[in-house]
């Protein structure tokens, strides 16, 4: 592979993308190329120049003035010599290798970073386009905050932890399949 600079208009969407990042991860994203420049390079196929790794990116740099205006219209590019089904297999494996980040473990972050006090809560949801009703809800760790958990009935198959204890339906209750036998 070669690392090099390229004029955004010099490479393009590959047509077989399999990856979707939504407005408010978009959002995350061009403020992470703007805090902290382009920690990931795009990576292209070198023999059509479609991208293979890293078309969110590359539509930041298209559509955000202050990341096209700092980098003067140019991107970091890692051009991969490859055949084009290898470009494809190579974007399944970078894409599904990130992961997903789980409401648990980002709570945890949130706190973290709160507590530390290093960024007042504005700055900190700005960073990282949140709302005050989701930032508040990580922030309180519970998850389920804003459900009123003793106004609920919960079958014994699921049962929250922050339920009040015997928090569960009457016997009578339960769905009975029709037919006896199952």
């Amino acid at each position: 592979m070669i690392l090099q600079t390229l004029r955004i208009e010099n490479i393009k969407p590959s047509s077989w993308r399999c990856n979707y990042v939504q407005k408010p991860e978009m959002a995350v994203l061009a403020q992470s190329i703007r805090d902290h420049g382009w920690i990931y390079p795009i990576v292209v196929a070198q023999s059509s120049m479609e991208i293979i790794d890293g078309f969110h990116r590359w539509v930041c740099a298209q559509n955000d003035k202050e990341i096209f205006n700092r980098d003067m219209g140019e991107i970091p590019v890692l051009l991969a010599d490859v055949h084009m089904i290898d470009a494809m297999i190579m974007h399944i494996q970078l894409n599904r290798s990130k992961g997903s980040i789980t409401a648990k473990g980002l709570s945890n972050l949130i706190r973290t970073i709160t507590y530390s006090k290093k960024y007042d809560q504005k700055t900190i949801q700005s960073k990282i386009n949140m709302s005050n009703q989701e930032f508040e809800l990580l922030l309180d760790g519970t998850l389920l905050k804003d459900r009123k958990l003793s106004e609920h009935t919960y079958s014994r198959a699921w049962v929250p932890i922050e339920a009040p204890a015997g928090t569960v339906i009457r016997q009578t209750d339960i769905e009975r399949p029709p037919n006896p036998d199952r």
